[in-house]
């Protein structure tokens, strides 16, 4: 897959482009872990993808494209190269490997591998010789030590007929070894300077510049794809969550100085063009974990000659990036307000580190709110239902639970215009209006969609969730039109531009944009600050419920709080389980209103068997957990509890919105 002519000239949209991505990712996915299944019974997905050493994340992107929203482009292009590159490992280059095994008329067996290891082992381990440094020694002994130490490790490479697992081995060896010594190098001081990116020639990185840089080089030179796998396996070190210890610090250094040689340093220009490495990619990649190692490899590459396209395409990025980085480390001057004056410095600079990071990923999930349309949120295919109003209360009832749905637009026929949206709180408002007039449930089965605003007008509650939004609009306002409205969900509707009449095209979720978020957005994983720090959530004034309470009076908490569930708690106060709005619809699908007279415990047995459970969490999970469970499951709230199961709060999908949009931006906020 190669749409760089895309890029320069544009032939298709943006939208068409996702497809072809998602069309070609897709097929190959399903194409190669269908084709491997050998037994009886089909094998997962995810067993089979495991035993192929095929990445789980495929499948779980091929599942998201296929059956949830359409991946960004970004998203897409990164895993079509990644595709690429294990097409590469895992079957272009095990297939030379394989032919030229046959000729040799040998294999590279399990033993054969742990012999090669210890090999390859002993000699990383004795060269250099640490306890000289570098400085000490002639160029001429040095020369002499990298050609000597480079023919024993090629030569152990090709007599294992290993291929690329057997350079694999080798950068494997090697890292754990520099991270030994990385560990044992007394560099508190490059603690410090290093969470502002800058490079501290220590002993370490002297050391790999003066004896490894040669090695390295030659064997990129002789090892098809070995530059590639070593540049992939250091890139992972450098954008990893920084933990700001001394070690492993120092050693990011030295991983920065080999990166920065390797993209730009003239010496490594003919290594660097013989595997295809792509500073294009190396940048996006370091621009999507910033840090100060990362953030100062994207300088270096950006402004290096041989990377000026590079440059073009990401300069106001790149200058973004940076300042964002520069303006979290000037506020960072100073410890927060909840640390003490007395802390240890370590921890301070970790606090810092993490109030910083946490701006700037708030930062990044609003910018892309904001270049990114409610139209985007949409998967490639889906169904809508719209009732009419003059559809009675019971067949839209029975079309919902048929359906497995929640929610649908209303659609006035007479006027032939948008009337609102139907969700789970008009039923149970409609069942609070019948006790309340108990003479009325004989005419239940006449009452029509229409009649719901006179229903809920009557027993004063919040009436049909009225508010909409054009598709093409930014999502950032779709999201702050949804806080505005207190709705957990927005219709798009757009107008026909051949009658000028309005036309529902679908229901946006605030799950469903949380979830799109998730995906696309690589720098939640910066939010790692503790729910404990942060102001998110309901902890005070909580509404529960046990299970011998009667439907009826949950359903009046649901109405008078308008809440949307009520945990279930014992008498040690320790939640058992969920009330939610859409159990309502489970007790009454089949139009028998008795089942409200039950308990909550008999009323929650009827869940249906494929019911996902509840899911909780504690004061000490981030967000960036929170957001991969989104990422993962269909989520709607979380339970806060403690070490002992027992109710601490509440955090809803709701809360979350309301965080990332607008937390540090004042009261005074305003769309952008």
């Amino acid at each position: 897959m190669n749409d760089a002519a895309h890029v320069q000239t544009p032939t298709m949209s943006a939208l068409a482009l996702r497809a072809s991505y998602c069309t070609a990712f897709c097929r190959f996915v399903t194409g190669l872990l269908d084709s491997m299944q050998e037994s009886h019974y089909k094998v997962s997905m995810y067993d089979k993808a495991r035993e192929l050493k095929l990445p789980a994340s495929f499948v779980e992107l091929r599942h998201e494209a296929i059956h949830g929203e359409l991946p960004s482009l970004v998203v897409l292009r990164q895993a079509a190269q990644k595709a690429l590159d294990w097409l590469q490992t895992h079957y272009w280059m095990q297939l030379n490997d394989e032919c030229a095994g046959a000729d040799s008329g040998s294999s590279c067996s399990g033993e054969r591998y742990t012999s090669m290891r210890e090999d390859l082992t002993n000699i990383v381990q004795h060269y250099p010789d640490l306890h000289v440094p570098s400085s000490a020694k002639q160029d001429q002994d040095i020369d002499n030590e990298s050609r000597i130490t480079f023919e024993s490790i090629l030569k152990i490479l090709e007599n294992s007929n290993g291929g690329v697992q057997a350079s694999a081995e080798f950068i494997d060896v090697l890292f754990n070894h520099w991270m030994l010594c990385s560990s044992s190098e007394d560099s508190t001081a490059a603690m410090s300077t290093a969470s502002r990116g800058d490079v501290r020639r220590d002993r370490l990185t002297c050391d790999i510049y003066n004896y490894w840089d040669p090695i390295l080089k030659s064997l990129a030179l002789s090892r098809p794809y070995f530059l590639r796998m070593l540049s992939d396996v250091m890139a992972k070190h450098l954008t990893a969550q920084p933990t700001l210890t001394s070690s492993t610090e120092t050693f990011r250094g030295s991983i920065f100085t080999g990166l920065e040689r390797i993209y730009t340093a003239p010496d490594w220009h003919t290594a660097y063009g013989q595997s295809a490495l792509n500073g294009f990619e190396m940048v996006s990649r370091c621009l999507q974990s910033p840090n100060g190692w990362t953030v100062r490899l994207v300088a270096s590459i950006s402004e290096c000659p041989q990377h000026a396209r590079v440059n073009r395409a990401f300069g106001n990025r790149i200058s973004q990036t940076i300042k964002s980085l520069e303006v979290g480390n000037s506020a960072a001057g100073e410890p927060p307000d909840d640390v003490p004056e007395k802390l240890d410095p370590v921890l301070v600079q970790d606090r810092r580190s993490e109030n910083r990071d946490q701006r700037i990923g708030l930062q990044r999930i609003r910018d892309f709110l904001k270049v990114r349309t409610s139209y985007d949120v949409l998967p490639l295919s889906f169904r809508l239902i719209i009732f009419d109003t003059s559809l009675l209360v019971k067949k839209s009832l029975a079309i919902l639970v048929q359906n497995g749905i929640v929610s649908a637009p209303l659609w006035d026929s007479k006027t032939s215009t948008f009337a609102g949206l139907l969700t789970t709180s008009d039923y149970i408002n409609l069942i609070q209006y019948y006790w309340q007039n108990p003479d009325a449930v004989k005419r239940i089965d006449q009452f029509k969609l229409n009649s719901l605003r006179d229903i809920e007008k009557a027993i004063g509650v919040s009436q049909l969730e009225t508010a909409s939004i054009h598709p093409l609009q930014p999502l950032y306002k779709a999201c702050r039109h949804m806080l505005e409205t207190r709705a957990r969900r927005i219709p798009l509707v757009d107008i026909d531009d051949e009658t000028g009449r309005a036309m529902v095209v679908s229901v946006v979720t605030q799950y469903r944009i949380l979830k799109f978020v998730a995906v696309n957005v690589h720098e939640t994983q910066l939010l790692r600050k503790p729910l404990r720090h942060l102001n998110l959530g309901t902890y005070q004034n909580l509404e529960t419920a046990s299970m011998e309470t009667p439907v009826f009076d949950v359903i009046h908490q649901l109405v008078n709080f308008n809440i949307s569930s009520v945990p279930i708690v014992n008498s040690d106060k320790v939640v058992t389980n969920v009330f939610e709005a859409v159990d309502v619809i489970t007790l009454i699908k089949g139009a028998n209103y008795d089942e409200l007279n039950l308990n909550v415990g008999e009323a929650l047995q009827k869940r249906p068997e494929d019911f996902p459970g509840i899911y909780t969490c504690s004061m000490d999970d981030r967000l960036d957990t929170i957001f991969d469970t989104i990422r993962k499951s269909r989520v709607h709230r979380l339970v806060i509890i403690n070490e002992n199961s027992q109710l601490v709060g509440i955090l809803t999908l709701s809360d979350i919105l309301e965080y990332i949009l607008l937390e540090g931006e004042g009261d005074d906020s305003r769309m952008g």
